[in-house]
């Protein structure tokens, strides 16, 4: 039998797995989901364990603007199952203190949240925005040729693009702003970006973006799409 993980121990397993998936260009939310799917068998191991995996679950998912209604429900209903007592011989002082101090923090925050009836694994509306505009940066600096750079961008979000239509806007009027800036608008990328975004409609994101999303979202495309007409006259 393998010996038990300590306290601490579990907290860094979960970082660790959290940011490996992080690595590998997923969303918050998305890496979240996969690091608690490989933690469920240590969570079986007692409450001291799934007390530490569902805590440090909840920390992570409150820096995210939403929750999904019903994973709300079932982090309260899990984390007010636990037998907290019982924890107090397995922990040191210390430890035991640090847990019920994070585990009193998380519900208040949680039963705080704002919902969301979406419960797809996706990039949220700032977070998308703001990988965008870092990997932009990040390959804009780099070597690539000027009449590249949008291929090479929409290449690392193709799989976010087939997410959800929510996603695949903020990509392409994210890297439309981009390239507009840097009047890099000769591409054929740039080309069908504009052509997304010119039959796009709010309306087909649904519940993936909340109603002030969609108005920041229908604004920066305006914006976008004026400044073709610009360019055009």
């Amino acid at each position: 039998m393998s010996q038990k993980l300590t306290y601490e121990e579990i907290t860094d397993l979960f970082d660790e797995t959290f940011q490996e998936y992080k690595d590998k260009n997923m969303s918050n939310l998305e890496a979240l989901v996969k690091t608690y799917e490989d933690l469920e068998l240590i969570m079986s191991g007692g409450d001291l364990e799934k007390a530490t995996v569902l805590i440090r679950y909840c920390e992570l998912v409150l820096k995210q603007p939403y929750v999904f209604y019903k994973s709300k429900n079932y982090l309260l209903q899990y984390l007010n199952e636990i037998d907290y007592d019982s924890l107090e011989q397995e922990l040191s002082i210390i430890q035991y203190q640090d847990l019920i101090t994070r585990k009193v923090q998380v519900l208040y925050n949680l039963n705080n949240k704002p919902v969301t009836n979406n419960a797809r694994a996706m990039w949220y509306y700032d977070e998308m925005t703001n990988e965008v505009n870092r990997y932009y940066s990040s390959i804009s600096s780099d070597s690539e040729t000027k009449d590249v750079i949008a291929k090479v961008v929409l290449n690392r979000f193709t799989r976010d693009c087939r997410n959800t239509k929510s996603e695949k806007v903020v990509v392409y009027t994210t890297l439309a702003e981009r390239l507009l800036n840097d009047g890099l608008t000769e591409s054929m990328e740039y080309q069908n970006i504009k052509n997304t975004l010119k039959e796009f409609t709010v309306d087909e994101v649904g519940e993936q973006l909340s109603n002030d999303e969609k108005q920041k979202l229908q604004l920066r495309i305006k914006r976008v799409l004026n400044h073709l007409s610009d360019d055009i006259h």
